[in-house]
């Protein structure tokens, strides 16, 4: 899913906190020879709210900014199987799950 603008984002994300009550812990910046480019590497620790279940994810962010050091371009790796194992909830079916709504 590309999401384009800052406003597109904040509504993307608006639900996350009602969704997964997380830190983020254990950042590692990997060198590269870009400047304009940021590769970190970090963990989200915390609950998903609606189960009470562990939410313990890596991710990997690829960060490209401007000269200004506007962000310009965003990619997150995550793997979504960690979201849907935390949501889906202790009494549930072993029926497969086809994804994930982060609305309310």
């Amino acid at each position: 899913m590309k999401v384009t603008g800052r406003d597109a984002l904040v509504a993307h994300m608006s639900n996350f906190p009602k969704i997964f009550d997380v830190e983020f812990v254990d950042m590692t910046f990997h060198e590269t020879v870009d400047p304009s480019l940021v590769v970190v590497e970090f963990r989200s620790k915390g609950t998903a709210r609606p189960t009470g279940k562990p939410y313990e994810q890596t991710c990997i962010s690829v960060v490209r900014t401007d000269s200004d050091s506007y962000i310009t371009h965003y990619l997150d790796y995550w793997n979504p199987l960690v979201a849907i194992e935390a949501l889906t909830p202790h009494d549930a079916s072993s029926a497969p799950i086809r994804g994930v709504n982060f609305e309310s």
